[in-house]
């Protein structure tokens, strides 16, 4: 077995991992960094890896830094690559912003005098070793790491535990993002489609749909039947929060409806409101006792989820005209049955609020529940060489994995490591609002000031027993 050694290894290439390496490269440019990912493009995750030109940002141009430090680096980046019109408030393809994080990553490694690699493989176990972690890959080398970092990204979604559901169903797609989910659908109006889960995910296969020119009915199911909201340009609102508000879900929900009715009095609405508590939402959530967090996933966590995460205008306006012309169809109720014949699959469901069984005759049925964050049921070689060898632990609340402030994992024995860390989803259970660009490339930058002080102080260490030998 091959191995060599390097500073940092991160392991995913999507936006964390891919800012998290331009901002080592350009704080510390003598560093050696590895980045693992299956996939050959920095930053094309399940975010901006899309196909569709029709996907947008979900957030305006100007706040889709990167960089914490220059907050219009990609506003300027737009003008310059895509469109001089591009504006502040515009909404691009998603697929123009994965181009975006690819050439931030060689504006970095342009400016870097260290090592820099990108490895098309996944990481198979992680070892703890004396001089660091022994990451072990599927193609069968090695690395030694001094520090390694988990930049997973979403999980695919979860098995849902449908009723009547087997392994070799031919109607059903386990993952809304797979390549074939949405191959073989005809273009007359005979097709069914079902997308089980009403999020972000199904408003994106939706618009897919759309730009194929898919004609036939599309059916949207979940346990409530919300929809995500849209942006609209609102007057803003001052932030309501502070360290004596309410600590339970119950009361703090009040206290956001309360705001919300405020600002509609005044003109404004329930966005600015939610706007004036972005900069705080990690704040709020550790003010929370565990058993009121767990209140809020059980109880407010679907309504929160589409006012929080939005879409962009011109998706919502596409949405709604397929549903005032009946393409569209939400559905709010839990599946109690799935099975196939010959021509379509049968689902039936029972329906909210009636309590009635309503069973649709579909062409495809598509998973668009979100991603799984229960790690323990992820099928993950690393997960679980992490797991079984005691370098991690899942967080209490099973949003991802347990670590501390400075997103260094915690370990079985509750012990936070000084060298192995998480970035990103995996840390929504410390800090909720985990998923988004403003607040990951917050946690980027604040990771790499970490990584090179670590690094800075291990050479320091080294040159000091050289010299005392």
């Amino acid at each position: 077995m091959s191995m060599v050694r390097k500073n940092v290894v991160v392991i995913g290439g999507g936006f964390s991992g891919t800012v998290l390496a331009a901002q080592l490269m350009r704080r510390a440019p003598h560093l050696s960094i590895t980045v693992i990912d299956k996939n050959l493009a920095p930053g094309r995750g399940l975010a901006y890896g899309t196909e569709y030109d029709c996907h947008l940002l979900n957030v305006c141009a100007e706040d889709m830094t990167a960089l914490y430090e220059e907050r219009d680096h990609f506003l300027r980046w737009a003008k310059k690559n895509c469109e001089s019109s591009v504006a502040q408030g515009s909404f691009l393809p998603r697929s123009v912003y994965g181009r975006y994080l690819g050439a931030l990553l060689e504006e970095s490694l342009a400016a870097s005098r260290g090592e820099f690699d990108w490895i098309r493989d996944e990481v198979s176990a992680v070892h703890r070793r004396s001089e660091g972690y022994l990451v072990s890959l599927k193609g069968g080398s090695a690395i030694l790491a001094q520090n390694v970092v988990l930049a997973l990204g979403n999980f695919p979604p979860g098995n849902l535990g449908i009723p009547g559901l087997t392994q070799d169903a031919l109607r059903y797609e386990r993952c809304a993002w797979s390549k074939n989910a949405l191959d073989n659908l005809s273009d007359n109006d005979d097709d069914e489609v079902l997308l089980i889960g009403s999020g972000l995910t199904a408003v994106d296969i939706a618009i897919a749909l759309h730009s194929k020119r898919f004609r036939g009915k599309i059916h949207v199911l979940s346990r409530h039947g919300l929809l995500p909201q849209s942006h609209k340009q609102t007057n803003s609102w001052p932030r309501f929060w502070n360290e004596y508000s309410p600590k339970t879900a119950r009361a703090l929900m009040r206290l956001i409806r309360n705001q919300a009715e405020a600002a509609a009095k005044q003109g404004s609405d329930w966005r600015a409101v939610m706007d004036s508590l972005r900069p705080l939402i990690q704040q709020m959530w550790q003010s929370l006792p565990l058993s009121e967090r767990r209140r809020f996933l059980r109880h407010a966590r679907a309504y929160w989820e589409v006012h929080r995460h939005r879409v962009a205008p011109e998706i919502a306006g596409i949405f709604s005209q397929m549903m005032a012309r009946g393409q569209i169809q939400i559905h709010a109720g839990r599946i109690t049955n799935y099975s196939e014949r010959e021509d379509c699959a049968e689902v039936s469901f029972l329906e909210r609020p009636s309590g009635g069984i309503k069973t649709l005759h579909i062409t495809r049925a598509i998973n668009c529940s979100g991603p799984e964050t229960d790690c323990r049921k992820i099928e993950s070689s690393l997960l679980r060489s992490l797991f079984e060898h005691g370098l991690a632990r899942q967080d209490a609340l099973r949003l991802g994995l347990d670590v501390d402030r400075n997103g260094a994992v915690i370990d079985g024995l509750g012990i936070p490591s000084q060298c192995l860390f998480a970035i990103g989803p995996a840390c929504k259970g410390l800090l909720w609002e985990s998923t988004a660009v403003p607040e990951l490339r917050v946690q980027a930058a604040e990771l790499a000031d970490h990584l090179v002080r670590t690094a800075l102080a291990h050479e320091v260490s080294s040159w000091q027993t050289q010299a005392a030998s």
